[in-house]
């Protein structure tokens, strides 16, 4: 498993990393704890040594799923991210960066992971209430107090970074990005480019089209996150996605591969992003994106790739 640096930190995280929404059996459909558990091991022991969570997953029971996991491993064998500001009111959920929120969110994630400190703390969303001076001026004391190690974001634009970092170091943001959502390119990769600030990406598998899961659109559950946080699943897009599809299973096929390899790997060809956030429900489906992180696209598979989409898109690169 290769391992890239996250922005201005000492982190060192596995290129592929576990993304654990499933595991709070809310949005994916139910999750077995045990299971769950052992995918986490499993992840560990194998070098992708990146854990992915939030509070919001579940209620706190992502965070519990692995903080019983990690319970007799080596510290210094994994990185815990986790995030703070969404709080769940009723049936919504709302953004809530206020520095009393965010102090009662650390003190039961750090409960619930069953660590000290929890190495990458990252601001789920933007809250557009609260100012930038006070969320992060108390993220600022987590650091002080050896809460947490760094400050990262996640699903913020330039501009909300460029404000949040007028009070604080962010060494990260977590965006989706994959073959089917490029809109970060034009100026969010440049700007963490040239400011130092690694991209953590999530989606990258395009909710499994991606990973060649579907030969037809599949039929969502009433509930399931997959049905409002894609667009990828209705015309005109699927018949164009399974198409530029074809190309990957082409690839994965002439190196004897998963179809999810392929994506991955497309997804960590650009340079700013540190780590791919893979989901899995299982260790079965963890093995399969764990060995992207034993390859890279060659100049011509990558070609191969922007030829088809630059068709499929009508877009120049």
């Amino acid at each position: 498993m290769r391992h890239r640096k996250i922005g201005n930190s000492e982190l060192n995280g596995s290129v592929v990393s576990l993304g654990t929404w499933v595991f709070g059996g809310d949005c994916w459909g139910e999750a077995c704890d045990e299971t769950s558990i052992m995918a986490v091991r499993t992840a560990v022991e194998s070098g992708m040594n990146l854990i992915d969570t939030a509070p919001i997953y579940g209620g706190g029971r992502s965070e519990e799923v692995i903080g019983k996991a990690v319970n007799d491993l080596k510290r210094e064998d994994f990185i815990i991210a986790t995030k703070c500001g969404l709080e769940q009111v009723g049936h919504s959920i709302r953004p809530n960066l206020t520095s009393s929120f965010i102090r009662e969110e650390i003190e039961n994630s750090l409960k619930r992971l069953n660590v000290d400190t929890i190495d990458l703390y990252q601001c789920h969303w933007p809250d557009p209430k609260t100012p930038y001076e006070e969320s992060f001026h108390e993220l600022n004391k987590l650091v002080e107090e050896g809460k947490i190690r760094y400050i990262g974001v996640s699903n913020f634009t330039v501009e909300q970074i460029k404000q949040a970092s007028e009070f604080s170091c962010i060494v990260s943001n977590q965006l989706q990005y994959s073959l089917f959502d490029r809109s970060i390119e034009a100026e969010m990769l440049p700007y963490c480019e040239k400011n130092n600030i690694s991209v953590l990406s999530y989606g990258s598998l395009g909710g499994g089209i991606l990973a060649g899961k579907y030969t037809e659109p599949p039929q969502l559950p009433k509930g399931d996150v997959r049905a409002f946080f894609y667009k990828f699943y209705k015309e005109p897009f699927w018949s164009k996605g399974r198409e530029l599809v074809s190309v990957l299973e082409e690839i994965a096929s002439s190196r004897e591969v998963p179809v999810s390899n392929v994506a991955i790997n497309w997804v960590l060809s650009c340079r700013q992003v540190s780590s791919c956030i893979a989901g899995c429900r299982n260790s079965t489906q963890l093995e399969k994106n764990i060995s992207a992180g034993d390859w890279v696209l060659t100049s011509e598979e990558k070609e191969m790739i922007q030829v088809k989409y630059n068709t499929l898109f009508n877009q120049v690169h």
